[in-house]
């Protein structure tokens, strides 16, 4: 069979050549370079605790299951940390059997339905392996419980301004949290309190969620109050440092340079709407949008994002909409503001993470711990750059640092970001943890 990619809304995909990475074990990150006995510095890492959310849970294409979980950065911190005298690492895993956990993204290749002898590439869902039964208040199904003691205590989808709601797992309906906690009544905090007996040392990674959810409906969601996210931020840094114990913070990563929101872009939209419409005269040149300003044209700086490509191939349609003229193409049936990050909203996203990372970074300077610009990486991959022969990206499924999902890390990036923690904490407290070696982490898999 002769194997062919096709564009097609929904999918956004271009090319699988190259999508395994090169998985040399003998690769030596540190090649030509004199490697310094692994020391602790003033740090003590005999019990570590990661805060967080859905990152550092290791979330990954769409969901929470086995394997992105042995991937966390957490855990390839802790396998580090055994080097300068850590201990064990316990997260809340899904077991082999319910490896599927929440339910994930895969990449695969299934036969065209116009020609049955030629494979397409195609992201299939696999279904939750952990469902115990029933739903949460949001209608997520209940995953098996995990009230063990545990030291990753990432929940997806967790915000700074959640950390104190009380039945936030139960009547606030996140599945990741109600799977951990043996009492509805539980608060984030409360948890991460017991769970913080006997630590040395911490990592923090929460904030994303708070601009992350205005960024994805499109502004509809609130961002956090700056005066909550201080008061419950500070909250959980009184709580982290106590008694002296040192950490790491990482800071909010500028969201819109994620693959979620640079793939499908409105020149490509109005590309592909000109081909459909058999290049009509005059052309499209823009698409119609609905903002908090009022309608008008799209222009630099509006975003589009990747869920939501199936409605976007509706755009000129008269049966959708208000179907008073063509949809998103005039001004009385607009593309709703909730399918379009505009520039406004790009604007104050980004004000609303600087304000976030400015009180983060003052909370860690504070406390005396290290913190970590997760956009020194992420950045240079917006670029591109090779490490150890291996080529990176934020190039959507060939790039290899970011998932099917196209906000949250493969393998290979949570140990690119792993590699960045390590630095910053390596530099604040004089200790010299090893790397890791990000060719050892799988990216995006073509599964057949």
């Amino acid at each position: 069979m002769k194997v062919k990619n096709r564009f097609r809304w929904g999918l956004v995909l271009t090319t699988v050549v190259g999508l395994t990475a090169c998985t040399n074990n003998d690769i030596d990150p540190n090649a030509g370079v004199v490697t310094p006995t692994p020391t602790k510095g003033s740090a003590d890492f005999t019990k570590y605790v990661a805060v967080g959310n859905s990152l550092t849970a290791g979330y990954a294409d769409g969901g929470l299951y086995r394997d992105s979980q042995l991937n966390s950065y957490p855990s390839i911190l802790a396998g580090q940390f055994t080097t300068v005298g850590g201990g064990s690492f316990v997260q809340p895993l899904f077991t082999e059997a319910q490896a599927a956990g929440s339910g994930y993204l895969k990449l695969i290749r299934v036969p065209s339905l116009a020609d049955p002898t030629t494979l397409i590439t195609s992201i299939a869902q696999v279904a939750p392996g952990a469902a115990r039964g029933g739903n949460t208040a949001g209608g997520s199904p209940l995953l098996t419980k995990f009230t063990d003691a545990n030291q990753n205590l990432g929940v997806p989808g967790i915000r700074v301004s959640d950390i104190l709601t009380v039945g936030y797992g139960s009547t606030q309906g996140n599945q990741y949290f109600e799977r951990l906690v043996a009492n509805p009544a539980t608060t984030y905090f409360q948890y991460m309190s017991d769970n913080l007996s006997g630590a040395t040392f911490y990592s923090c990674w929460l904030g994303n969620n708070d601009a992350l959810g205005y960024a994805t409906s499109g502004g509809v969601t609130p961002l956090t109050p700056v005066d909550l996210f201080t008061t419950n931020f500070t909250a959980a840094m009184n709580k982290l440092a106590e008694g002296g114990r040192k950490g790491v913070v990482m800071g909010i990563p500028n969201i819109i340079i994620t693959p979620y929101f640079s793939t499908v872009t409105v020149s490509l939209a109005v590309a592909q709407i000109n081909l459909v419409l058999n290049n009509p005269t005059p052309a499209i040149t823009a698409l119609v949008i609905q903002t908090a300003q009022g309608v008008r044209a799209t222009k630099t700086g509006d975003l589009l994002m990747i869920p939501n490509a199936l409605e976007y191939a509706k755009i000129g349609s008269t049966a959708v909409g208000t179907k008073t003229g063509p949809y998103g193409l005039s001004a009385s049936n607009p593309l709703p503001t909730q399918y379009v990050l505009d520039a406004d909203e790009v604007t104050a996203l980004n004000t609303a993470i600087t304000t976030y990372n400015g009180i983060m970074k003052a909370q860690a300077d504070a406390k005396g711990a290290a913190y970590v610009d997760p956009n020194t990486v992420l950045s240079q991959a917006a670029t591109g750059f090779t490490q150890n022969g291996i080529s990176y990206s934020s190039s959507f499924i060939q790039g290899g640092v970011f998932s099917l999902d196209g906000i949250h890390l493969t393998p290979a990036g949570y140990a690119l970001m792993a590699n960045e923690i390590i630095k910053g904490i390596n530099t604040k407290y004089g200790s010299t943890v090893p790397q890791v070696n990000p060719a050892n982490y799988r990216r995006v898999l073509l599964q057949q």
